[in-house]
């Protein structure tokens, strides 16, 4: 009996204390909050992934902050979602 109850316990608390999800996936997120105005290689409302900075800390900055018409992000995605969305860019420039 008491194992039994150790196990429930021990599932229970692991389930609690895991994340939903650790490693967000860049592209889906690219796909759902980006795509709207940016194309990996061609030009829309905003520069094509290829045409933007190869430099993940401004990638990182604009993200966050925004720029120009570009809105911030920051309080709308996670730090780990931005930092899939600029693994995401960077290995499609």
């Amino acid at each position: 009996m008491n194992r039994y109850l150790v196990s429930i316990l021990a599932v229970s608390i692991a389930s609690i204390t895991m994340p939903a999800s650790a490693n967000p996936d860049g592209q889906q997120l690219f796909n759902s909050k980006c795509a709207m105005c940016h194309a990996v290689d061609q030009k829309k409302m905003g520069p094509s992934v290829k045409a933007m900075s190869t430099d993940a800390v401004s990638l990182h900055t604009t993200i966050t902050k925004g720029k120009n018409s570009m809105p911030a992000f920051e309080g709308k995605l996670s730090g780990a979602e931005i930092t899939a969305l600029v693994d995401y860019l960077k290995a499609n420039q």
